[in-house]
């Protein structure tokens, strides 16, 4: 922890996956100019996964998983949404809205030039994968889902929005102490989970750009993080699977997993002692899980 709280945060080259041979990072510029970073690895001509985290964090969630699934013969693609990580973060509240955010993916996806992927969400990238699932009903091979808004209200929302009136999202890199970094992640881990040193380095570095926290700030107050319509979630064709932790303190599992068990082609999952960052957490049962899902050997 030492290193943590006196280097400083990493510098965008020492991010993940500077350390992983198998992967590596670039900036994908959209039509309209803002730019997305991504981390992928594989064959180019291997069906592609891609996984988009939750709010607040980075293709580096997805470190325990990518290297298993590419190893199951997939091109892995992990994107650092808008307003996180090595991605733009435009200061127009308009561009944080759900819609907004799942065009953004969509805009992703046609600029890496696939017709087809699967999709791994977590969390509010979630709720963005739902619709770009029911928006892209003929490009979305499975969908997995863990722990993700949009099927139950969040819990502490209104608290957490009382909290961050818009005056405090320019103090934020100051306001998250890199200590603070272990305090969050166990309280969204279960009783299974725990941290790394490194955790607190990647998770701290994108603070250091002002807009890192009103970006964040701004999709607590504009995303539609309240539950999709089950008319929506009904115009998701692709097989959809559904991991859930039984002691998350943000996502209500038991409430997202009755919302689907009328749903074709859907299956849900809770697993019991695990919190609201499964990939972190668990990450062997989200493989045991997603592996089958996707339709490949291990």
């Amino acid at each position: 922890m030492l290193v943590s709280l006196f280097r400083g945060r990493l510098s965008p080259d020492e991010w993940y996956p500077a350390l992983e041979a198998d992967l590596s990072a670039r900036l994908v510029r959209l039509p309209d100019g803002e730019q997305a970073r991504v981390v992928e690895g594989g064959d180019a001509r291997h069906p592609p996964v891609l996984f988009i985290h939750g709010w607040g964090a980075s293709a580096y969630y997805y470190r325990k998983l990518l290297p298993a699934v590419l190893r199951a013969g997939r091109r892995v693609i992990a994107m650092d949404l808008r307003g996180h990580g090595g991605s733009d973060k435009p200061m127009d509240e308009t561009l944080y809205t759900a819609d907004a955010m799942a065009a953004h993916v969509e805009g992703v996806i046609d600029a890496l030039g696939y017709d087809r992927l699967d999709i791994v969400a977590h969390s509010l990238g979630g709720g963005v994968a739902l619709d770009v699932a029911r928006r892209q009903r003929g490009r979305v091979s499975t969908l997995t889902l863990l722990a993700p808004v949009g099927l139950a209200p969040v819990r502490f929302l209104v608290l957490a929005r009382m909290a961050t009136p818009g005056a405090v999202a320019p103090l934020v890199r100051y306001a998250v102490p890199p200590w603070s970094i272990p305090l969050v992640v166990r309280a969204l881990n279960g009783t299974l989970g725990d941290f790394a040193f490194r955790d607190v380095d990647e998770y701290w570095a994108p603070t250091r750009d002002p807009a890192f926290g009103w970006a964040l700030r701004t999709l607590l107050h504009h995303y539609r993080l309240a539950p999709r319509t089950h008319e929506e979630l009904a115009q998701i064709t692709a097989p959809v699977l559904l991991l859930l932790g039984g002691q998350d303190l943000l996502v209500r599992a038991a409430e997202s997993a009755q919302r689907v068990t009328s749903l074709p082609g859907w299956r849900a999952r809770i697993v019991a002692r695990a919190g609201h960052v499964l990939a972190e957490e668990v990450p062997q049962t989200v493989l045991d899980e997603l592996l089958p899902h996707l339709g490949v050997d291990r």
